[in-house]
């Protein structure tokens, strides 16, 4: 029988406490309020880290390597030193939390993953180098704070990497996925790069730029990883889109009603044992 203390659904509480929001917290209230209240109201702690959280996170560090080095001048770095880079983040992430490993899967093979996966990404990045007109890098992880609605508490947001080309403000941000991504998983991440166009308008007219362009960089988790370059075409109509659907999660936080949605994500959710008993 399970506890019905571990069972019991998180209680009603105030949302005075959220005094910014984020595309993540957004898509998590959508995709399960109930993980929602637990991660960003209550601030329960996590029962396990999903190694693919540790990893994402691991990766993208590797990759601001790389970034860093273009920024100095020094070029494109060797493998061992982003994979060294990728070896300290990943110690950092997972020194003081269970990681939860998917099924034929440990610290060994992610790490033969990332070697890949960064090896495909060096050699994308070398030959961005080789372009006749590279963009002059204007911030790495750029954080920002903006106000997107005026009943809705501030959105913070962190951007990947900034570039300036020409008269173009770049906006880039850095996936790794176990497949490529074909139109319709585009389609379903543009609110996320509207969401940060949207906020980085005051930047874009202080740097001079005339447009903001959005693009994804998705490096793929298989035996031989490709990179692809993804720009979708963003229109006003997305940028509505955007704020209806935060103003109508908004409302609904609102309401202090939390409700858990069981899916095939419960398996790897870092709550799962205290919303479900198992």
């Amino acid at each position: 029988m399970y506890d019905s203390a571990v069972m019991e659904a998180p209680s009603t509480v105030s949302t005075a406490t959220l005094d910014h929001i984020s595309y993540s917290s957004v898509k998590t209230y959508q995709t399960c309020p109930r993980k929602f209240a637990f991660k960003y109201i209550e601030q329960v702690s996590e029962e396990f880290k999903p190694s693919s959280l540790a990893f994402g996170s691991a990766f993208h560090s590797a990759v601001e390597r790389v970034q860093e080095a273009r920024m100095q001048g020094s070029g494109v770095p060797a493998l061992n030193d982003v994979l060294n880079a990728f070896d300290t983040a990943w110690s950092n992430e997972t020194c003081s939390a269970d990681v939860q490993f998917c099924k034929e899967e440990d610290a060994q093979t992610v790490r033969e993953l990332a070697q890949r996966m960064l090896d495909a990404y060096l050699t994308y990045a070398s030959l961005e180098a080789t372009l006749p007109s590279q963009a002059q890098i204007i911030s790495i992880e750029h954080s920002n704070r903006f106000c997107l609605l005026a009943d809705v508490p501030p959105v913070e947001s962190r951007i990947d990497l900034l570039e300036l080309q020409g008269t173009d403000l770049v906006v880039s941000d850095l996936k790794s996925s176990r497949s490529r991504w074909n139109d319709t998983k585009v389609a379903e991440s543009i609110p996320q790069l509207v969401l940060y166009a949207t906020g980085l308008l005051p930047l874009m007219r202080e740097l001079g730029a005339t447009r903001i362009v959005t693009k994804f960089v998705v490096v793929t988790k298989a035996k031989k990883p490709v990179v692809q370059v993804l720009q979708p075409q963003c229109s006003q109509a997305d940028v509505v889109r955007l704020k209806e659907q935060v103003a109508e999660t908004w409302t609904a936080i609102q309401t202090g009603l939390f409700v858990k949605r069981e899916s095939w994500a419960c398996a790897q959710c870092p709550f799962k044992s205290r919303c479900l008993g198992r």
